[in-house]
């Protein structure tokens, strides 16, 4: 969670007491500009650490912005886990006569060879990593990494995010107090 400190609303307040609705104007501006750098942060973030494309990331992503009758934003990510070929996986074709283990890397440093998996094409088209349940050849289960909710909750990813988030507040709080004593609205 992300604060202003009564200081830095004392400041504001006192820099934009000519302007009307100055502060709440002010405050809801750098918040919600916060708020979505906060999202473009998490997918940079889960980048650094996680094989997975930044796309894929802030899709999950919804942002509640701020309000003049309320300050409060907030960046909710929500999915469900993410099927292992959309991470590093190799081969990531069908090969029926393949002889060595299928290889994947979800994080970045990590991975190896996943011992009985392969890569198959369904009727409908779509490719992805299986392994079988049983011994006889059906049925079969698809493989599947984390969630993207899941990365970024990660110690890592979360305190870069907030501390982006918490950078972006202060020099957007400035910027917004001198644009508002400058004339725009």
């Amino acid at each position: 969670m992300i604060t202003l400190t009564v200081e830095q609303l004392e400041k504001a307040r006192a820099a934009l007491i000519e302007v009307p609705n100055g502060l709440p104007k002010a405050v809801m501006r750098a918040v919600n500009r916060s708020a979505q750098s906060a999202r473009t942060e998490a997918g940079r973030a889960a980048r650094q650490e996680y094989h997975i494309k930044q796309a894929d990331v802030t899709s999950t992503i919804r942002i509640h912005r701020a309000s003049m009758g309320d300050f409060g934003a907030s960046v909710v990510s929500k999915g469900s886990v993410i099927p292992l070929i959309k991470f590093r996986v190799n081969p990531k074709a069908p090969n029926p006569k393949r002889k060595r283990p299928i290889t994947a890397r979800v994080k970045k440093g990590g991975g190896g060879p996943i011992p009985g998996a392969f890569v198959a094409q369904m009727r409908s088209g779509y490719i992805g990593v299986f392994s079988r349940v049983g011994k006889p050849r059906l049925p079969i289960e698809q493989l599947y990494g984390p969630s993207i909710p899941q990365m970024l909750g990660s110690d890592t990813v979360s305190a870069w995010v907030e501390n982006k988030a918490y950078d972006t507040l202060q020099k957007r709080l400035d910027h917004e107090i001198s644009r508002l004593v400058g004339g725009a609205s």
